[in-house]
């Protein structure tokens, strides 16, 4: 399965996207990105071991990052992979 999906992943749109990402990242303050690395680890990928505070904080940092932002720089990426005009 591993080969099959070494395949069918276009690889230059993943390093793409994650280029995208990384500048983004590069926007947010280093203490800023220290703490949400931070409660990222802390979390270990469910919220629900967060305080509500952190989860607060957590959601306002991400927000910098202006995914909004990402999902439409990558838009024409999407329409190339699925066929589109």
């Amino acid at each position: 399965m591993l080969k099959m999906m070494r395949r069918k992943v276009p690889w230059l749109l993943v390093f793409e996207a994650a280029m995208m990402l990384h500048r983004r990242w590069r926007t947010l303050s280093p203490d800023d990105r220290r703490r949400l690395t931070a409660l990222a680890r802390k979390s270990r990928g469910n919220p629900l071991a967060l305080t509500k505070q952190e989860r607060t904080e957590f959601r306002r940092i991400a927000s910098r990052i202006d995914v909004s932002g990402l999902t439409t720089e990558l838009m024409p990426f999407g329409r190339r992979l699925r066929g589109g005009r």
